[in-house]
C-alpha cells in the first residue's frame, strides 16, 4: 500500500499530540503539521499530493470550518483537493461541520482508536463507521437557500422549527 500523506492543521499542542498518537501506529501514514488554514492551503498549492487533511475546527484565525468550505469550493471549481476530517469541540459544531462540507468529524478530545478507524474509512472510500462522537457528512449539505431542519434562509420556518 502506498503511503498516505496527511496534513494536520492545528495550533493546539494537545490536539497535535492526540492526532500524532492516534496515527503513530499507522505504518502507511506520513503526517505534516501546519498551524493555520492559510498555511495549509499554501502547503497544498506548493506540495500538492496530500491524501487527507485533518483540521482542528478551533484553529485561528479562520478555523477548520472555513478551511473545509474553501477546499470544497475549490473542488467545485475543478481543483483536486483531498478529503477533510474536522476535529470539533461541541456537539453543536456538527451543524457547522456539515455546512463546511467536511467529509467527517470527530469530537475532541480525540479518541485515538476512533480517529484511526475514520482515517482508514476515508482513505478507502468507505462509509465513516458509527462510533461515539464520530460522524460522516455525506449526503445533502445545507446551502444558503436550502431548508435546514425546518428553517430556511428565506424565513419559511421559525427558529424553533414550527410553523406560524
Amino acid at each position: 500500500m502506498t503511503r498516505m500523506r496527511t496534513l494536520l492543521v492545528s495550533t493546539n499542542p494537545r490536539v497535535t499530540t492526540e492526532v500524532t498518537t492516534a496515527l503513530v501506529g499507522e505504518p502507511d501514514v506520513d503526517l505534516l503539521t501546519v498551524a493555520t488554514p492559510q498555511r495549509a492551503l499554501r502547503q497544498m498549492e506548493d506540495e500538492g499530493d496530500f491524501d487527507l487533511v485533518i483540521a482542528d475546527a478551533d484553529t485561528a484565525p479562520t478555523g477548520g470550518f472555513a478551511l473545509a468550505r474553501d477546499m470544497k469550493a475549490r473542488v467545485q471549481m475543478g481543483t483536486a483537493m483531498p478529503p477533510i476530517i474536522l476535529l470539533i469541540a461541541r456537539d453543536a459544531d456538527k451543524f457547522l461541520a456539515k455546512w463546511s462540507r467536511a467529509d467527517a468529524y470527530i469530537r475532541k478530545p480525540v479518541d485515538p482508536f476512533n480517529l484511526a478507524e475514520v482515517v482508514r474509512a476515508v482513505r478507502d472510500g468507505m462509509p465513516v463507521p458509527e462510533l461515539p462522537h464520530v460522524g460522516g457528512l455525506t449526503g445533502p449539505t445545507p446551502g444558503d437557500l436550502e431548508e435546514v431542519e425546518g428553517v430556511t434562509a428565506q424565513g419559511g420556518g421559525s427558529m424553533l422549527g414550527g410553523g406560524r
